[in-house]
């Protein structure tokens, strides 16, 4: 066992990374990452007590990919390993998936290591990370715009994904082959420098080692391992807060503001985070910038508002709710047609009203006898004062009177809405019976107390709804 395969078994035990007798698919490309990965993990099986399962993905992108597939299995057999090749036109997939090549490239590897572990009833992934990726990692997600969480950049190991290689860095991957006078692939795309990845791999970091400190690969590789430990415990406590503040609904998640705001900066942060995370498990949209946007939302005092986010999500506030969904507002409602109310009445039709069901409508004769209705469900009205009334949406310059000490005073119907902390979204689709700009109910909530029955009342107007009501008015 020489020096460099001595570091990475102590880099495992120490991480307690594979416990004995696992299977481990080896994700293998046949780069020099790859190669040594599967190499060193070859002549550590028999301490480690492991068995090792390959996984090649051709992605069709490169002319020479078959080049890479065909090494990848000829390297497999000589060590005695089999080695699983898919083959997928990852240019086709990005296009259908609406997702970068790089995006599209990952998922397609990571769905592929998911399969074989299945099919073989494997323990682990293992994927060749390592230093150089560290800190190439941590400088992209800062300069995206990161917080702690993207700053601890790649783990040594998540869920049943390991990264063993992540104690070396590419110089002693590529010393260690040459050690060994092992050949390995080299894609020609790494020396291009258009993506971000590679301006950092080929530009940047030489000239920080060049020119700066000759131990930067090192500090950032560090840096972002303290980071993930921080992140690792600020997520434990955040853990516990999103259980709590954070229900799932139909449409995303409400965030109870209330509960959020007993917690720090941080770990609000971190619960926006995991919302994100919650609703976009390929989150590499979203930034710092976009949590910031919604902590000052949920800080917002104007009772309601919102933001736009990328992957067609929008946070909006709602008093003291706070709903990250996707963003629905180009999908067409059915629109509530203006109805008579006198029309339904005449022709004994049956109102339908969106999110409270079913209707009918009738008049009863009153002579004070009969019992007023307690329930949610049944509305009545005083029928003697009503003259042309419509159910229709809110319009502007409505109004509605209420009863307090024994007066009749009158508000408008926004501010109704406001005081009521009805959400501006849900404001659209309420329903009102409306006489003129007077609203003689609000369906859902409340009545206008001046069409309450009264002992003089004649003609009762009743309204049964089959799931109706929040308040008898």
């Amino acid at each position: 066992m020489n020096e460099f395969e001595s570091k990475v078994l102590n880099f495992i035990k120490s991480k307690e990374m594979i416990k004995p007798s696992s299977t481990v698919v080896v994700g293998m490309s046949g780069g020099a990452d790859s190669t040594a990965l599967l190499t060193v993990l070859h002549s550590l099986k028999q301490v480690l007590g492991i068995k090792l399962v390959a996984v090649h993905v051709n992605h069709g992108i490169r002319q020479d990919a078959q080049n890479d597939a065909d090494f990848s299995e000829d390297y497999c057999k000589n060590l005695g390993i089999e080695c699983v090749v898919v083959k997928k036109d990852i240019p086709k997939l990005s296009k259908k998936w609406n997702m970068t090549e790089e995006e599209a490239g990952r998922k397609v590897r990571y769905d592929a290591f998911s399969k074989v572990l299945k099919d073989n009833n494997a323990d682990y992934i293992a994927v060749a990370h390592h230093q150089n990726d560290v800190a190439e990692t941590l400088l992209m997600n800062l300069f995206r715009g990161t917080g702690l969480h993207g700053a601890g950049g790649i783990r040594a190991s998540r869920d049943n994904v390991i990264r063993p290689l992540l104690c070396v860095t590419r110089k002693e991957i590529e010393d260690y082959l040459k050690d060994k006078n092992i050949n390995f692939c080299i894609d020609s795309t790494n020396a291009e420098n258009i993506h971000t990845r590679n301006k950092i791999r080929n530009q940047m970091l030489p000239f920080a080692e060049s020119e700066i400190n000759s131990a930067s690969l090192e500090h950032l590789s560090r840096a972002a391992i303290k980071f993930a430990e921080a992140d690792e415990y600020i997520r434990s406590v955040s853990d516990k807060l999103y259980k709590e503040a954070v229900k799932k609904d139909k449409d995303g998640l409400v965030i109870d503001l209330n509960v959020l705001s007993k917690e720090s900066d941080v770990i609000k942060e971190d619960v926006i985070l995991k919302c994100f995370e919650e609703l976009t498990p390929a989150r590499k949209d979203i930034t710092y910038r976009h949590v910031d946007m919604v902590m000052r939302l949920s800080n917002d005092q104007n009772g309601s508002a919102s933001v736009d986010l990328p992957y067609g999500l929008i946070a909006k506030r709602e008093y003291e709710f706070l709903r990250i969904s996707f963003n629905h507002a180009d999908e067409k409602e059915k629109e509530f047609e203006k109805v008579f109310l006198q029309d339904i009445i005449t022709k004994k039709k049956a109102l339908n009203v969106q999110n409270l069901g079913m209707a009918s409508v009738s008049l009863i004769e009153y002579n004070g006898g009969t019992a007023f209705p307690t329930s949610t469900y049944t509305k009545w009205f005083d029928y003697d004062r009503i003259q042309t009334a419509f159910f229709r949406h809110p319009s502007k310059g409505d109004y509605i009177c209420f009863e307090q000490d024994g007066e009749i005073h009158t508000k408008k119907l926004t501010k109704y809405m406001t005081d009521e902390k009805i959400p501006r979204d849900a404001r659209k689709k309420i329903v009102v019976l409306a006489i003129g700009s007077e609203v003689a109910w609000v369906l859902g909530y409340r009545m206008n107390s001046n069409y309450k029955v009264t002992e003089s009342t004649k003609t009762i107007l009743s309204i049964n709804f089959s799931n109706g009501g929040n308040i008898n008015g």
